[in-house]
């Protein structure tokens, strides 16, 4: 039987050969008390199968964002683009509206200031 500092010297290749040598008794009722899985699937470690899920997702998110996207609301005639524009110019001039207004009036927020440094100044 080997001691607790041979085996924390082993290495993961040893363990696992060890782990996977059946002629190595297994004490009575260790089954029932430990519930570890085998981490295996198909012969193949969970670590693997984490990898290969997580290129998976790599690929499809990569073709999901990398993939062309088709032209939409394209004109051939001038005349139909140009109208399309002003429709939507028309639809935005309102909220144009609102942001000039609004720094106008932070214009005229702005000159308070000098307006009472100037005053202070001439007394």
């Amino acid at each position: 039987m080997k001691r607790i500092e041979e085996i924390e010297n082993l290495s993961v290749e040893e363990l696992e050969k060890i782990s996977e040598d059946l002629t190595i008794p297994v004490p009575e009722g260790l089954e029932e008390r430990i519930h570890l899985p085998s981490g295996r699937v198909l012969g193949l470690s969970t670590r693997w199968w984490i990898g290969v899920a997580a290129s998976l997702v790599l690929v499809a998110g990569a073709a999901v964002t990398l993939r062309p996207k088709p032209l939409r609301d394209t004109f051939d005639d001038p005349a139909l683009a140009y109208a399309a524009i002003e429709d939507a110019l028309a639809k935005v001039r309102p909220g144009i509206e609102i942001g000039v207004k609004a720094v106008e009036k932070g214009e005229d927020l702005l000159l308070k200031p000098d307006e009472i440094m100037n005053t202070i100044n001439n007394r």
